[in-house]
């Protein structure tokens, strides 16, 4: 069984997700909204993959999700991350792009991807 966590406070987009991907047995689905216990739910639930929100405003900012993904490239190699930033914030996209690079992350998508896009970019990965 593989683990998917979804790490964000955008509800709506991880239900959205979690009910497009439900019907695969194969899968357990997690949200979590509160990243300071994000990299406790990932080692715990032994995730695959996770998706971590950039907020555009607030605490969880590119920074924070970026120490986020070290920490968890340290403590969880196996674990597939994929950012999901805002199109329109240039610090956010080239921090993503950078952070691809340098192989801190997996893959990034942006905020105005289409559900139907998230569902299979999560299972490619």
């Amino acid at each position: 069984m593989r683990t998917i966590v979804f790490i964000m406070w955008r509800k709506p987009i991880a239900q959205g997700l979690m009910r497009k991907l439900g019907d695969d047995q194969t899968l357990q689905l997690i949200f979590e909204p509160d990243y300071d216990i994000a990299d406790t739910i990932i080692r715990s639930s032994g995730a695959h993959l996770a998706l971590i929100e950039v907020a555009e405003s607030g605490d969880n900012d590119t920074s924070r999700c970026l120490a986020l993904c070290v920490r968890l490239r340290r403590e969880t190699p196996e674990c597939k991350l994929l950012l999901m930033c805002p199109e329109k914030d240039r610090f956010s996209v080239a921090h993503a792009v950078n952070a691809k690079r340098d192989r801190l992350i997996d893959d990034f998508v942006f905020y105005d991807s289409s559900a139907d896009y998230l569902a299979s970019k999560l299972m490619s990965l």
